[in-house]
């Protein structure tokens, strides 16, 4: 039976229902997904819908059939057809506008691969974009926006947007229909049901301590590039303390359990409830270091933390398997800036939101690399937040509009204090610590009965990035934050990195912002013109970010670089492709054949067929003992591989057969007895 019939059959059991007063009303705003041909999915399907829900047989499903429940990754076209297809159809059917959390129980899927951008995504993160409001189209090399329902916190400026929930949100002007995407998944079915009932077991009530783990104490550093990370996690174990909370913060830049770190966390190993903390790529090292307790929430910032959430050394699958609760992570490489991010994520939690909506409002992008797993509706702490979260304390912050803007452009700062000002107002004084970047005025006064001002900074043309933190002294406090101001020029790239020698590639070039007016022309140069050749420049038109050019490549007899440099303003961006031999083998399935005996050459490019494919010339040193040989073979654009059939003439006697593409050739030897 197909999707669709499967579908049209169960369609009656998408009503929602009353729930308990016990039970959490959002419930009746989750859409359940799971695997008809799956009898684990149906199994972790029941359970959530046992727990959840008032009446399991009226719940919110959606039933799918998978082509493959083995598949850890899907393509596109199976993925429109089998996935978002099916689910959007349960949308429609249940009232899409209703739906705020899309539960995805115990099915693969986990990642979505596409024959352009990064390659490899998260299939997750596409659904939770469904209906294509926030992009159409995939990112690549990173998100080019943020999604509407985020909120950027400034860490080191102590700047956190007030919480909004995601069915506030959806009720806004200009709301995008997004969804938060969450699994119950992990190495069995029963790790997966554990994740529900330990959910609804610490529902407003988690217990044990906080570890917080980034590499140093980043006072005095600007909230910028790595050191984001820093401030993130640094603010999250002051937060976390301010709730009450045990707090262990470990700044000795080895992880929990290594080097000199404490071998647990806590040192008497008691339960722990939240986590965050980095770096271990594609690992775990969490075994013994942790005893998590029912309820326990961790996030760790690292590439492919969520690359299989069932098995391997990924940290996700470990700390489920060691007993987490709730947990999200990468499934390749995110960016830092496309991590979840801890400060905003633990606040909101402590302000009495459920896990669905902290952690989507805290990951900046979709269609991108996250996956969560966890019950969306778990609320580790009440509603109304916990003290001095409910709501929270007013401190004083610094917020900068525009905290990275290409160097020359302007932007504010704006002041904001826990207190109205007194009668005759309060003079804060302001400084830079590097006016080669950025410079703001002396000082800037909070009228009296007023608990904000704001004021100009200005910044300077760049060569290369630089930072400029910017503080402010009310005279009982000094707050800070950091502008980081960017040379116009950003990147240049290639269509692809390694190519065919001889063959001809389209390199762009990158703005970090748009060009002005009369446009601006970016020299090029190649430091080596017997690999690659470039025009002396291009030109980017004003209101533009890029612009393309062509790269000539020659026949090389082995694999040899060239370096790319773009250059504007002073500035040089650089990268480097790789120009090899076009035919990479050619090998015989039988060397060595009787006459008359069927035969079959095979071959490889060195690099995949370019649009259109290519047709590759085939040779004989004698056509009479390769018989039937054709010509020429066609590779199709996208492929690497070719064959031709023939069959061996009288021996006994040899025959060099050979493949000629792109000014290059390599052959096989056919002996024939």
């Amino acid at each position: 039976m197909n999707a669709y019939s499967i579908l049209a059959l169960s369609l009656g059991a998408l009503a929602f229902v009353p729930l308990n007063a016990a039970q959490d009303p959002l419930a009746a705003r989750a859409l359940i997904v799971y695997a008809t041909n799956s009898p684990d999915s149906v199994a972790v399907k029941d359970h959530y819908i046992n727990a959840r829900f008032d009446v399991p047989s009226t719940a919110n499903l959606c039933p799918i059939a998978l082509p493959d429940i083995t598949a850890t990754d899907v393509n596109e076209t199976t993925y429109i057809n089998s996935i978002k297809t099916p689910v959007r159809n349960c949308l429609n059917a249940v009232g899409k506008t209703r739906i705020l959390y899309i539960v995805l129980a115990y099915i693969r899927p986990f990642t979505l691969s596409l024959p352009r951008g990064f390659g490899t995504y998260s299939m997750d993160s596409y659904l939770a974009d469904i209906w294509d409001q926030y992009s159409t189209t995939d990112f690549y090399p990173a998100p080019t926006a943020t999604h509407r329902y985020y909120a950027d916190v400034q860490s080191l400026g102590q700047v956190y947007p007030a919480f909004q929930s995601l069915a506030a949100y959806r009720n806004s002007p200009r709301s995008h229909l997004l969804y938060s995407v969450w699994r119950l998944d992990g190495a069995t079915p029963a790790i997966a049901n554990g994740l529900v009932d330990k959910a609804t077991s610490a529902m407003n009530n988690v217990t044990g301590v906080a570890c917080i783990d980034p590499r140093y104490d980043p006072t005095g550093v600007p909230d910028s590039s790595y050191s984001s990370g820093e401030w993130d996690l640094h603010r999250t174990a002051q937060l976390l303390a301010q709730a009450g909370l045990a707090v262990t913060e470990d700044l000795t830049g080895d992880e929990f359990g290594s080097g000199t770190a404490p071998a647990k966390c806590p040192p008497n190993g008691g339960p722990v409830a939240l986590y965050s903390g980095w770096y271990s790529l594609n690992n775990y090292n969490g075994a013994g270091v942790f005893n998590w307790s029912p309820g326990a929430i961790g996030v760790h910032l690292d590439s492919a933390s969520a690359k299989d959430p069932r098995t391997g050394p990924n940290w996700v699958a470990n700390a489920l398997l060691n007993g987490i609760t709730v947990t999200d992570g990468a499934v390749a490489e995110p960016y830092l800036e496309g991590l979840t991010r801890p400060a905003g994520l633990f606040r909101n939690l402590l302000e009495g939101a459920n896990v669905g909506d902290a952690f989507l409002r805290n990951t900046r992008w979709l269609k991108w690399m996250i996956m969560n797993v966890g019950d969306p509706l778990y609320r580790p702490f009440p509603s109304s937040g916990k003290p001095p979260f409910n709501p929270p304390a007013p401190a004083d912050s610094l917020a900068i509009a525009v905290r990275e803007l290409v160097g020359g452009q302007s932007t504010t700062g704006t002041i904001n204090l826990a207190t109205p000002a007194p009668p005759g107002g309060i003079t804060v004084t302001l400084s830079t610590s590097a006016s080669f970047v950025a410079v703001a005025p002396a000082g800037v006064t909070v009228a009296a009965g007023a608990r904000s001002a704001t004021f100009p900074i200005t910044t300077f043309t760049q060569t290369s990035s630089n930072n400029a933190i910017i503080g402010a002294n009310t005279g009982a406090s000094v707050v800070s934050n950091s502008i980081l101001a960017v040379p116009l020029l950003s990147s240049v790239q290639f269509s692809q990195g390694t190519v065919s020698g001889g063959q001809s590639i389209t390199g762009t070039v990158f703005l970090s912002g748009r060009a002005p007016s009369g446009g601006i022309t970016v020299t090029l140069r190649s430091s080596d013109t017997t690999v690659a050749t470039v025009p002396p420049s291009v030109f980017i038109a004003a209101g533009l970010d890029r612009a393309s050019f062509n790269i000539g490549t020659f026949v090389v007899a082995a694999s040899k670089p060239a370096t790319i440099t773009a250059g504007y303003g002073g500035a040089e961006v650089q990268a480097t492709l790789t120009a090899v031999p076009a035919v990479a083998s050619v090998t015989l399935a039988s060397a060595t054949v009787n006459s008359g005996a069927g035969d079959l050459m095979e071959f490889y490019l060195s690099v995949p067929a370019p649009a259109g494919g290519v047709t590759v010339a085939i040779g004989s040193s004698n056509p009479a003992l390769t018989l039937s040989l054709p010509a020429s073979a066609f590779v199709p654009a996208g492929t690497r591989y070719g064959q031709a059939s023939f069959t061996a003439g009288t021996g006994p006697a040899t025959a060099t057969i050979s493949v000629s593409y792109g000014g290059d050739s390599k052959s096989a030897v056919l002996t024939i007895n």
